[in-house]
């Protein structure tokens, strides 16, 4: 019923009003296969995104959701996952039989929402195939503090958008005009939200 209706989830299941912004980037991820979402801080980008994983992951029963965020590992473990969390705990109804636990919501093997870390250590080639090999019908990626994320985590994530239904959102706060993010947004090749 909400597959095509994000905000319509948050508010009719979630029971949560949306700013402008928000609604955007909600139908960007909707409707595009790379959304940018860049704006200051303390703006709601990691709020939304951990409602767009939610809507994602309970509309599409075959959907595989991954988020990341820059280096260390207390970004993803403490926001986006400490968002979703929250969803958890004001929602138990809505995730009723899904096994939930550190940085994982698993519906069943091949359908759930987990957390991949970015390693410090390794090489490029390392932190490229953990984010590579990752395929499902549905399948949507979130990385949070997205220009501080090498450039190899996102030719992996690339790798894996060629097939079904592929999204990505990348959310950061414009620091400089350089890196992947940046290039992405100067080629044209993602819908940016701000």
């Amino acid at each position: 019923r909400y597959q095509n209706d994000p905000v319509g989830f948050g508010r009719e299941v979630l029971g949560e009003r949306y700013t402008s912004d928000v609604v955007a980037m909600m139908e960007s991820v909707r409707d595009n296969p790379v959304t940018i979402a860049r704006s200051s801080n303390a703006v709601g980008k990691t709020h939304s995104a951990a409602r767009i994983a939610t809507w994602f992951f309970k509309v599409f029963p075959d959907a595989q959701v991954y988020t990341a965020a820059a280096p260390p590992e207390a970004n993803l473990r403490r926001l986006l996952w400490g968002e979703l969390g929250m969803l958890v705990q004001h929602h138990p109804g809505l995730f009723a039989g899904d096994r939930v636990i550190d940085l994982h919501i698993e519906r069943n093997p091949k359908s759930f929402i987990t957390g991949v870390t970015i390693p410090l250590a390794g090489s490029p080639a390392d932190r490229e195939s953990k984010f590579s090999g990752k395929h499902a019908p549905h399948l949507l990626f979130i990385v949070d503090e997205g220009d501080a994320v090498p450039i190899e985590v996102y030719r992996g994530i690339e790798s894996c958008m060629s097939g079904g239904h592929a999204r990505l959102l990348i959310m950061f706060n414009p620091r400089a005009r350089l890196g992947p993010v940046w290039t992405m947004e100067r080629e044209r090749r993602a819908s940016v939200v701000e």
